[in-house]
């Protein structure tokens, strides 16, 4: 299944549902996996800014191939 028919399809599911707890559940996930722009969580996002402050000054690692 394609990334774009999954997310008709839960589209449709919430849009037909009336379940209040299904809906809050959905809502909560929403609310916890909050993405950025770039696609990163804001734990994920946090993580990468911490490396790179620690490569801008010397004391992280690089790695190349």
């Amino acid at each position: 299944m394609s990334t774009e028919s999954l997310k008709l399809e839960l589209i449709e599911r919430l849009l037909r549902t009336d379940d209040q707890s299904l809906l809050q559940k959905v809502a909560d996930l929403f609310r916890s996996a909050q993405v950025d722009e770039d696609g990163l969580t804001d734990e994920h996002s946090n993580i990468v800014m911490e490396r790179y402050e620690e490569y801008k000054s010397g004391e992280g690692k690089s790695y190349t191939r």
